[in-house]
């Protein structure tokens, strides 16, 4: 996945997103220096500013290209699906995966935002995004009730996704990650339905 976040890009361009990326992760993007991002590409520090004009912009397309990267495989793995509830399903199966098997892409995404960070996703797609997509959709069709917002919806269900996978990773939940993606899904499904839904299938 990640891999297709910098497919096209030149092999040192790719290289240097990679290193900055693991940087960040690891160290933040206070204790991370253009030096260490060079060193951990293997190129030299000026090679950098041939591609982006300071360690901020770098970080931000980072930012930017995990966020599309994921939103991308998240509608991907909606698009096929027939209802909203479906596509939700597929969504959170996703980002689950997303959680287990790119770790360094994913652990990006949920870091704390500060004030250093906090305008790299602004007008950006990001998975919230689509996740807020899907929630409207079935809204429209009926399968969801209308009294929540979408987009808070949509950043509750990335919040229940994050807590469930660092609290995996820290051991405190002693099961696969995966295990935990039914009943999360069927918590987040019962809170969308609308409640004659509710009642009708208790």
């Amino acid at each position: 996945m990640l891999a297709h976040a910098t497919a096209g890009a030149d092999s040192t361009r790719a290289e240097i997103e990679r290193a900055a990326l693991r940087l960040f992760v690891t160290r933040g993007l206070r204790g991370t220096t253009v030096r260490d991002i060079a060193a951990g590409a293997g190129v030299a520090e000026g090679t950098l500013y041939r591609h982006w004009r300071s360690k901020r912009d770098l970080a931000r397309a980072v930012f930017r290209g995990c966020a599309d990267t994921v939103a991308a495989a998240l509608r991907e793995a909606a698009g096929p699906e027939a209802t909203a509830t479906r596509k939700l399903a597929a969504a959170v199966s996703m980002l689950f995966r997303c959680a287990r098997d790119e770790v360094l892409l994913y652990e990006l995404l949920v870091l704390p935002p500060h004030t250093e960070t906090r305008d790299f996703l602004a007008d950006a797609t990001s998975p919230s995004t689509v996740l807020a997509e899907i929630v409207r959709e079935g809204q429209r069709r009926g399968e969801f009730g209308l009294r929540i917002d979408p987009s808070l919806a949509a950043e509750c269900i990335l919040g229940a996704v994050n807590r469930i996978a660092i609290y995996r990773s820290l051991g405190v939940l002693p099961r696969r990650l995966g295990d935990y993606e039914k009943e999360l899904l069927t918590v987040i499904v019962d809170i969308l339905e609308p409640a004659r839904r509710r009642r009708r299938s208790a």
